[in-house]
């Protein structure tokens, strides 16, 4: 029981971290990109539109967190998802597309967060009741 309640923490943290991260895309795409300096308008669209795709996925956290045993689908998803996140971030630091501090910001919300929903699936595999 107490571990259901962990989980359902790191999904509520998870949901508001990416809806936080979703918004501030889709609202200040310039304050957020001000650091590589003036960006091109199609830039700042794509960003808006990267940010409106991360609003209904932080969803998803809430949906796992209401009703885990039934929407395991969801967890399944948020693990391919943070999974794919974390080795594009790593990716991206290689080719040096940005620092490796830059990664650190989302990176461990992703790893925490992959972490938990692969520990759900593990532990609440084929059915089995908390």
């Amino acid at each position: 029981m107490k571990w259901m309640i962990v989980f359902r923490i790191v999904c509520y943290i998870s949901a508001f971290y990416f809806l936080a991260m979703g918004l501030s895309l889709m609202l200040f795409p310039e304050f957020i990109s001000r650091i590589a300096g003036p960006q091109d308008p199609v830039i700042l669209g794509m960003l808006r539109g990267a940010g409106g795709s991360i609003v209904p996925y932080s969803l998803l956290y809430l949906f796992v967190a209401r009703s885990p045993l039934k929407k395991r689908w969801a967890a399944i998803v948020i693990a391919m998802t943070n999974s794919v996140a974390i080795i594009l971030d790593f990716i991206s630091v290689y080719l040096g597309e940005y620092q490796f501090s830059y990664a650190m910001l989302d990176v461990p919300i992703e790893v925490l967060s992959l972490l938990m929903m692969v520990l759900f699936l593990i532990k609440f595999a084929k059915g089995k009741q908390p």
